[in-house]
This record gives C-alpha cells, structure tokens and sequence, in this order.
C-alpha cells in the first residue's frame, strides 16, 4: 500500500514538472536577428526584395489605367508599391514581427538594454537622480 502511494506521488510529480517546463518554451525566432538570418538575408532576400520592388513599381505604373477604371488604385498602390519598399527598411536578418517590435518602443537615450539569456533582456533605466548626502 505505501509503494502504491508512492508510485502515484512520484507519477503526479514527473507529469507537474512536464507541464510546467512546456509552459515557459518560449519561440525565440521572434527575439532579433542571428548571424545566420542577418547572412541570408543579406546574401539573398534583400536583392530579392530589391527586385521584387522595382517590379511592383513597374506592374502598378502599368496597371494604374485599369485599377483607375475599377477605382482600386489606393489598394493596387499599398500592395505592389509600399509593401515591398517598407519589407526593404527592416532591419538586417529582422523578422517582421520582431521589426515591429523594435520600431513599437521608442528610443530613450537613458535607457541601456542588456541581453542576458537571449531572448531575456535587463532594462536599466538612467534617467533617475541619484542624491548622495555626505555626513
């Protein structure tokens, strides 16, 4: 009978500890870039969004007659123009997700970012007085 019960603390206790350690897995692709994405995309998705830019461009000046006539020129304009100029201003091997991120929080010049474990950070703020009183 004490076996039985301590079978089932030890099962209850592997099948706790399981969950807890799923419940802080954290996606790390959404935390900056790697050496890795920063040389492909580099090497081969900027000139391809360079590319992929121009001929937007080019496609829209020539379809503009026709999204005119169906009044859509401002969704053909967004989508072949903007878009693909806009995915050439992120950052260097920047997910789009984490680019928003990035572009969300405002640069404070007393704030120093410290990467501890990526993806944790430390934020130190610096804008506070420190009063020293000597006695």
């Amino acid at each position: 009978m004490k076996i039985k019960h301590t079978l089932l603390a030890l099962t209850a206790t592997a099948l706790i500890s399981n969950t807890a350690h799923a419940a802080i897995e954290i996606d790390e692709e959404d935390f900056g870039p790697t050496y890795g994405s920063a040389v492909l995309d580099i090497t081969v998705a900027k000139p391809l969004q360079l590319v992929g830019a121009v001929a937007g461009t080019a496609l829209h000046a020539v379809g503009l007659p026709f999204s005119m006539a169906s009044g859509s020129v401002e969704s053909s304009y967004k989508t072949l123009v903007v878009k693909p100029w806009s995915a050439l201003s992120r950052c260097v091997g920047c997910t789009e997700a984490y680019d928003n991120y990035r572009n969300a929080h405002q640069i404070n010049p007393n704030e120093v970012r410290i990467v501890v474990d990526r993806p944790s950070e430390i934020i130190i703020n610096t804008d506070q007085n420190v009063v020293v009183n000597p006695r």
